[in-house]
Formats: structure tokens, C-alpha cells, sequence
């Protein structure tokens, strides 16, 4: 294990004034007389990262991931702590504002090169694939003061991988361009890293940090809220970007639960004597209601986690309420073996409203789940959780998560043709009809 990045106990203070006029009365007095307020970015981040690896810092905005590659990169100075970085750095904070508006695609990346210590014949080697990587066109040799922010993304994103760089450190700046120029940076991206590259990857779009990064960090008010496998650090990471309900928002939780479960739900003593959760080490969650067992079967109720492409695994859901909740919500997240998120949805996404839980009361949730993947391995997460407060319908508030259960094995027979390839199979319909040669003369 080779060590290219790391930092311990990095810390980063502002003094904030409310009148300019304070600062100057600060220093007259060489501080004797305290003008401002102490706010701390970052407190205490430490952590680690290998050569090849890319690795994910995630957080709400003003959670300090900015503040954080600043220090790394030393355009800013840590108050407290230290880190080290071996090897070349090549950092995209702010695309473009290094550019020179005046003068042209072409020229400012000999500029930059420069400014990086590369000589001519350096950039000369490398030109050609960077105007093709960018797909500039004639904008390539015009003043990139005509640029619009997508065409200065591709024009810096293309110098800096084709720069062969020992440590990335990108922020914010793979969301920008069409799908097809986003798709050539990830490939891209892929290939550096693989190549023994280094990366530090700063993104909102935690679809991206899972599929590029295997670590990663939450970051919450400046401090390290979690740090480990990038699924469970992105599922921690919509834990805390929603908000519980306040009493005025909560729905009123009756005794609502069926005196009688339906007739295809199982009895809770089933689910427990095959509980899958026993061993569950990936476990969070705010609270007030968990998943105290699940099961999984098939078809023929015999647990099972292998199944044949298109049939259906049940999973049976034990839920406890800790406390009343309103309008819960049960559902499972579904990975590939390179941790990209398959499919994800709830009882919610469904329209399944369950019914509000007194507290000390439980709740069954069946989920069938067909199977239209290709074969492969697969791992899953369960959730449950309530509607956020203040993040509209689309992000709910996580009560309990069990992250990394399974493996399920969906298998097929390779004698047969398979139904579909590709990760998940689509609706598709197909019509034709035949067209006799009179016909198709007439056409013409």
C-alpha cells in the first residue's frame, strides 16, 4: 500500500467581522481588543488515500468539501494540522480562472503549461488529442472570452487529463456538457486512475462519486461525519440532507395498523426465525423506526437469495416503531457488482401509502421484486424512513438503513437466449409487417 495523500487533523478558521472598520480596531490594538467571530470550516479531517484510488468527499453546501481541496492544494493555509501529497498536483477548483479571456483555446493551454513547468514539446506531443477530446471545433482557436462556462469546462477538464497528472483533485467540474461529453470524462477518468493516477473527487452528484470512487467522506459542519464504503457514505449522506418533520407536520399516528394481516404477508415469528439482519454490521439511521427483521424467498417461499433472470425474490419486512411516526415509507436499493445503483424504489414511489405507527406498534411490508437484470452478482440495501420536512417528495428523511446485504446471484441458462442485454430490461414492444416489391417500387 502506497500512501500518495494524507491528512490528519486538518482545521481552517475565518475571522469574521461585521464592519470593516472592526478589523482595523483589531489590529491597532494587536489584539487586545477581539472584533470578531471564530468560524470553523474544518475541524480534525484526517484521512488517507492510496495510489490509484479515486476518492469521494460528499457533504451539503457550506459543509466545507471547497475550503477542504483549498488547503489541500494551498491556495489556502490550515489554522491546525498538517497533510502531505507526493507527486504532481493538477487541480480543477475553478475551471478557467486561469485562463486569459484575450487569447485562444490553443494558447492558453501553452500558457498553462508553462505555468506548470512543461515545455513546448511537452504540450506539442499532446495537442491534437486535446482539441479532439474537447470538441471545440473552430471555438478551439478563437478567444476564449466567447467561450460559454460548458466550452471552458471541456477546454480545462481536456488539458488536465491528457497531462498525465499524479494527483487529480476535481470539484464540480464532471457535470457540465452534453450526456456524450460527460460520458468521454468518466471514461476518461477511469483510465488515469487505472493508469495508477490519484484522484479526490467533490460532487453533488453522488451517482457519480459511487461510480468513480470506492471510499469516500461525509462531511457535515466542517467535521467528518462518516468515512468509509462510498454506498453506505452516500446513503449517510441523504440521512442527513433531509429533516424530521416537526409536530405541526407530522401526520397524526391512530391506531391504524389491520387487526388482521392480509392473507399473502407472513407472520412476524417467520420473519425472525429467518432473520437476514442477525448479522447486519452496515446499520444507521436518525431513529423512531427500524427494520427489526426481513426475509427473503422465492416464488416457492424457500429462502433463497439465487434466482433466474426475470423471476421474483419477496422480501418480507419486520417494521418497529420507537416512537409515532407519520406516513412511513419501506424500500430497497439495488447494486451491481461495481457498486452502481440499479434500481431503487420504495413503498412511496409505489403510491403504497402505509398506514401512520403508534409508537411500540409493527408493520409488515412484502416487496416482490422481479428480477430484469442481467446475471451477475448484485448486493442490496433496505430502508426506512418518512417524508423530509424542507427537501420536497423526492428525498425522505431515513429512519433506518441496512447497507451491503446479500449477495443475491441471478443466474440463467446460457442454452437458451437470454430475454435482453444491458443492465435492466426496458418495456419494448415490436410490430412489423411485410412489404411486397410492388409496393415497396411505388414507395420509391
Amino acid at each position: 500500500m502506497e500512501l500518495i495523500i494524507q491528512a490528519n487533523k486538518l482545521s481552517k478558521r475565518f475571522k469574521i467581522y461585521s464592519k470593516p472598520s472592526h478589523r482595523a480596531l483589531e489590529w491597532a490594538t494587536f489584539g487586545r481588543k477581539q472584533c470578531h467571530q471564530e468560524f470553523w470550516a474544518l475541524r480534525d479531517i484526517s484521512f488517507e488515500v492510496e495510489r490509484g484510488e479515486c476518492f469521494g468527499i460528499i457533504g451539503a453546501n457550506g459543509a466545507g468539501k471547497t475550503t477542504l481541496l483549498k488547503l489541500l492544494t494551498r491556495t489556502l493555509y490550515p489554522t491546525g494540522g498538517s497533510f502531505e501529497i507526493h507527486g504532481r498536483v493538477l487541480s480543477l477548483l475553478e475551471l478557467g480562472t486561469g485562463f486569459n479571456a484575450e487569447l485562444t483555446g490553443r494558447q492558453n493551454l501553452y500558457n498553462g503549461a508553462h505555468l506548470l513547468g512543461l515545455p513546448d514539446e511537452y504540450m506539442n506531443s499532446r495537442i491534437a488529442d486535446i482539441e479532439a477530446f474537447a470538441e471545440l471545433g473552430d471555438f478551439f482557436d478563437r478567444s476564449v472570452k466567447l467561450y460559454s462556462s460548458g466550452m471552458y469546462v471541456r477546454l480545462a477538464f481536456s488539458m488536465f487529463v491528457f497531462l498525465n497528472p499524479e494527483v487529480l483533485i476535481i470539484d464540480e467540474a464532471l457535470s457540465v456538457g452534453d450526456v456524450f461529453f460527460q460520458q468521454k470524462c468518466f471514461s476518461k477518468m477511469r483510465e488515469i486512475i487505472s493508469g495508477g493516477a490519484t484522484c479526490l473527487f467533490v460532487s453533488h452528484d453522488t451517482a457519480a462519486v459511487q461510480n468513480l470512487c470506492q471510499r469516500a467522506i461525509l462531511l457535515q459542519q466542517g467535521e467528518i461525519a462518516f468515512s468509509g464504503d462510498v454506498k453506505e457514505t452516500v446513503s449517510r449522506y441523504f440521512g442527513v440532507m433531509g429533516s424530521r418533520p416537526g409536530p405541526e407536520t407530522e401526520l397524526s399516528a391512530k391506531e391504524t395498523v389491520p387487526s388482521e394481516p392480509a392473507d399473502n404477508l407472513m407472520a412476524p415469528d417467520e420473519i425472525i426465525s429467518h432473520n437476514i439482519l442477525v448479522n447486519s454490521a452496515n446499520h444507521h439511521g436518525a431513529g423512531g423506526l427500524e427494520i427489526s427483521a426481513a426475509r427473503v424467498t422465492n416464488s416457492e417461499g424457500q429462502d433463497t437469495m439465487h434466482v433466474n433472470m426475470m423471476e421474483i425474490l419477496t422480501f418480507h419486512l419486520l417494521l418497529k416503531a420507537n416512537k409515532d411516526i407519520g406516513d412511513p415509507s419501506a424500500g430497497i436499493h439495488l447494486f451491481d457488482r461495481l457498486g452502481n445503483i440499479v434500481f431503487a424504489a420504495g413503498t412511496r414511489q409505489l403510491n403504497h401509502r402505509l398506514v401512520d405507527l403508534s409508537a411500540g406498534q409493527e408493520l409488515i411490508v412484502r416487496i416482490d421484486l422481479k428480477l430484469n437484470v442481467q446475471p451477475g452478482e448484485y448486493s442490496f440495501s433496505l430502508g426506512a424512513s418518512m417524508p423530509s420536512a424542507d427537501c420536497g417528495p423526492n428525498m425522505g428523511y431515513i429512519l433506518d438503513r441496512h447497507e451491503l446485504l446479500g449477495p443475491i446471484v441471478v443466474a440463467a441458462d446460457s442454452a437458451k437466449t437470454y430475454p435482453f442485454y444491458g443492465i435492466a430490461r426496458l418495456p419494448m414492444k415490436v410490430n412489423y409487417c411485410g412489404v411486397k416489391k410492388s409496393d415497396f417500387e411505388e414507395m420509391l
